[in-house]
């Protein structure tokens, strides 16, 4: 299949509403697929267990259902938002522990009971995320062990309301008697939340929320261009999973009859973290396979040897990592589309952008002015001087170059502006707002997007969502900057024509057939939906064949010309620069040794010399 989004062109007979969903639609859903599939698995084990009347099996797979569903939201932090946690177990029995406590000691009613469980939780979630704006990885999962590892020591010291090592007796008789349809009540909860939750993750991964907590996971710092708060999209990740995760643990103690210390141990939380490991990280179905093999099969079918469960989860772990790395069902999946008929390389081009895409954004009256003011700019590290009182006007509406030899400072100057990195000393203005203090996100959602010297670009999306992030992003950018649902200069909306048409010529297409060079294209298109008014380019031409550097050198003149954007650019093309650039600064150890028009950068005898040498070819 080769797309050309040249050919494109806005008309009055695009449906708007329909074509997006149309587009989603056409490509080969994994997601819904295996949703169906983990569905149908989880109505079967639990309904003929009832209709046969065995209440083991039925007990069972209550409790396999439930856990399924717990690692349904496991999934969904490990993979979607990022973090390593392996104390899921822990706010799993802080809900089942809260219901417990409220309905036995204090006599309410199961439902009050229930909802003070889940919100036992979410304070319990949110507590687990405050790590993560500090540590990563698995030093966040080593904090969050440690959680689990103290939570059962913590409900025996509480004696007075656990009712300590011996835990608290429930009776919820009635909800495990068989209606005339021969399914209990509690069978039909089990099978509801799980399917639910794995519903609930699919359902997230279409949002625009979902979207931007997976880019936040990914690539924090393509977070931050996009004005996304990587720690607020943590805390979101873990208060969302906690919630999710307290709705199911207050079904345990109707299950069982009985809550105690040792049912939430550090082997729970394993449990839990292994599961979506064997199953296959990412994979709706896969925590339904994970949890099978993981629980179903040592503590159900070998329950003669329940006393070596833990070497079990480490056997069936280490023999799934090492042979299988994408887990079970992601090496299924992988061999799957392997399997599917090779496809062209996909063509990508800016051109549909522009092609009547915005209200022309250029006004007479603010053409003028400073979109960036630097002033002495200076940052070290250690004894190295990356940039050295560097004063720096880019003006409205104009492709200002910046060039230099490797490690002049051209970077630095770039993460200084975008707020990747803090001056030692100086200051930046941006349309006449001081913002050398301000966090990178805050400083995109004023209207600054950047492009990166290696492109930011998410191999687990499809090519539309690679792009439809920018979409997303815009509506961040444009409620900071309290535009809401009105157009404005350099911030518009881009016509709903345009992006049901992208995502018409862009359905189906994944990433992997991108040319390494057209993705930088990709990610240009993010920023140029995002809506920014200035946009920096790091190096956007690495990569690009001579056409397409044409093509691109084209497409910087009308996103200045007919959008009205600043353009940035850090390129060692000199010629590419010479021949587009309004404006040169030339950096040099840190500092700028010229700044003027192309043809005046070209007769400057210091720059014809520092870029003839050989030690600056």
């Amino acid at each position: 299949m080769s797309v050309s989004l040249e050919t494109l062109r806005m008309t009055s007979t695009v449906s708007t509403p329909a074509v997006p969903g149309a587009a989603r639609r056409s490509r080969m859903d994994a997601d819904t697929g295996q949703l169906a599939i983990a569905c149908v698995l989880i109505v079967l084990s639990g309904l003929v267990p009832d209709w046969v009347g065995n209440d083991y099996w039925t007990h069972s797979f209550q409790l396999v259902n439930l856990f399924i569903a717990v690692a349904a939201f496991q999934n969904l932090l490990m993979h979607d938002a990022g973090q390593t946690s392996f104390g899921q177990g822990a706010i799993f029995g802080v809900a089942a522990y809260g219901a417990a406590v409220v309905a036995s000691l204090y006599g309410q009613p199961y439902w009050v009971a229930a909802c003070c469980g889940v919100a036992a939780a979410v304070v319990a979630g949110f507590l687990y995320a405050l790590p993560s704006l500090r540590v990563q990885g698995y030093y966040l999962g080593f904090v969050t062990m440690s959680a689990a590892t103290v939570f059962p020591e913590m409900l025996v010291a509480a004696n007075r309301y656990t009712n300590g090592i011996n835990g608290l007796s429930l009776s919820f008789s009635s909800w495990h008697e068989r209606t005339v349809l021969g399914v209990s009540p509690m069978t039909l909860a089990v099978c509801g939340v799980a399917c639910a939750a794995l519903a609930a993750h699919v359902l997230l991964r279409r949002t625009a929320l979902g979207r931007l907590l997976r880019v936040a996971a990914s690539s924090p710092e393509a977070a931050q261009s996009l004005g996304v708060s990587p720690g607020l999209m943590r805390c979101f990740a873990f208060t969302l999973v906690a919630f999710g995760t307290g709705i199911v643990g207050t079904l345990y103690a109707p299950i069982v009859g009985f809550v105690s210390p040792a049912a939430f141990n550090l082997d729970t939380s394993i449990l839990f973290f292994l599961a979506v490991i064997v199953g296959g990280r990412g994979h709706i179905l896969g925590t339904v396979v994970g949890v099978w093999v993981l629980y179903l099969l040592p503590n159900i079918l070998l329950a003669e040897l329940f006393q070596y469960r833990l070497l079990a989860y480490g056997a069936a772990a280490l023999v799934v990592m090492l042979l299988l790395p994408d887990g079970i069902v992601g090496t299924f999946e992988r061999w799957r589309q392997r399997r599917r008929e090779a496809q062209p390389p996909l063509n990508v081009n800016l051109e549909c952008l522009l092609e009547g895409g915005t209200a022309k954004a250029r006004v007479g009256e603010s053409a003028s002015g400073d979109a960036i003011d630097v002033r002495s700019a200076t940052k070290r590290y250690g004894s190295v001087a990356a940039l050295d009182g560097v004063d720096l006007r880019v003006r409205r509406h104009q492709i200002h170059g910046l060039v230099g030899a490797n490690g002049s400072g051209k970077t630095t100057l770039l993460n200084m502006l975008s707020g990747f990195s803090r001056l030692d000393s100086g200051s930046v203005r941006m349309a006449g707002r001081e913002v050398s203090s301000l966090p990178a996100h805050r400083i995109a959602r004023l209207g600054l997007g950047r492009t990166f010297q290696k492109p930011r670009i998410f191999p687990a999306m499809t090519l539309w969502e690679n792009v439809e992030i920018g979409v997303d992003a815009s509506r961040v950018v444009r409620s900071a900057r309290g535009m809401g649902g009105q157009g404005g200069q350099g911030g518009q909306a881009h016509p709903a024509e345009l992006i049901a048409a992208l995502a018409l010529a862009m359905a189906g297409g994944h990433v992997d057939l991108v040319p390494h060079g057209q993705r930088r294209l990709v990610e240009l298109m993010r920023v140029v939906l995002m809506g920014a008014d200035i946009i920096l380019l790091d190096e956007p031409a690495a990569g690009l064949s001579p056409s397409e550097r044409e093509q691109f050198k084209q497409l910087l003149r009308r996103l200045r010309d007919d959008l009205g954007k600043t353009v940035v650019l850090v390129e060692h093309d000199l010629e590419l620069v010479w021949d587009i650039a309004d404006t040169i600064t030339v950096l040099e150890a840190g500092k700028v040794v010229a700044h003027g028009s192309a043809g005046d950068i070209a007769e400057n005898p210091f720059v014809r010399k520092l870029f003839i040498e050989p030690a600056h070819a």
